[in-house]
């Protein structure tokens, strides 16, 4: 599934290809990925433009020079695509739009698990689904207040979106691998020291699958997404990765590099 790194590609894909240009017609073949009717959507779409972006957890935000912004979630496998011929219109792309300079943008949508909606402000739509700041963003201090009286796993609160939005299972992972935190460790049996390791983990992270287009194949050699197997080798220490369930979610570890 598309995470923060990925969808910040997507941003900055859709930056360069499909901002400041009039939409004149919408298509869309499954109207189930339209949070609201199609015909809502061409009211506050068509004649306008895609003005900015911008990027909250796994959801970007499309600004339009009409009342609305256009929010996108990419589920498991959605993308975006830009391209001039109809012709090129890609198998999945159920979503397309067609600009005045007779180019296409179309949203790919394998498995369909991703969508579109309309929302009046971005603060609005963020207050509504209880995100925090974007984790890229987040301060040391907003990140702490969120972890007071908490009492579950910080695996599962890493991956709570009002907690750090955008971090996903695999990030997860990889955060408290970086930080040498045992995904079960309790928060409240963690310190304060604890907390800024897995805090400057996540900065990490981020900034790392980012700049390397979140292509795994070019993290660092120690990053676990090299050996994120059960019965791989931990890059520290030589023992085999390990798999549990963390808030039903497969997780993976190195028992002697994060030990409970």
């Amino acid at each position: 599934m598309p995470e923060l790194p990925e969808v910040e590609n997507y941003k900055v894909y859709i930056d360069s290809t499909a901002l400041r240009q009039r939409v004149v017609a919408m298509d869309c073949r499954d109207s189930r990925l339209l949070k609201q009717s199609q015909s809502v959507f061409e009211t506050h779409l068509i004649n306008q433009e895609f003005k900015a972006t911008q990027r909250i957890g796994k959801y970007l935000f499309v600004e339009t020079t009409g009342e609305k912004t256009l929010v996108i979630h990419f589920g498991m496998t959605g993308r975006p695509n830009y391209y001039k011929s109809e012709d090129d219109r890609p198998q999945y792309g159920h979503i397309q739009l067609t600009f005045e300079n007779g180019f296409h943008f179309a949203f790919e949508n394998k498995r369909k698990f991703g969508w579109w909606d309309l929302t009046n402000s971005i603060a609005e739509f963020k207050a509504e689904h209880h995100l925090s700041d974007d984790a890229r963003d987040l301060k040391l201090d907003d990140f702490k207040a969120s972890l007071q009286n908490r009492k579950t796993d910080i695996k599962k609160i890493l991956m709570d979106q009002s907690v750090a939005a955008g971090v996903g299972n695999w990030m997860a992972d990889e955060i408290l691998y970086q930080a040498k935190m045992h995904p079960a460790k309790k928060v409240d049996d963690m310190t304060g020291e604890d907390i800024e390791r897995v805090f400057e983990a996540m900065k990490t992270v981020i900034e790392v699958a980012i700049k390397n287009d979140a292509h795994y194949s070019d993290f660092p050699e120690y990053f676990l997404m090299h050996f994120r197997k059960e019965g791989a080798t931990c890059f520290h220490t030589g023992v085999k990765i390990e798999k549990m369930k963390v808030g039903g979610r497969t997780t993976y570890f190195s028992p002697e590099w994060q030990k409970l």
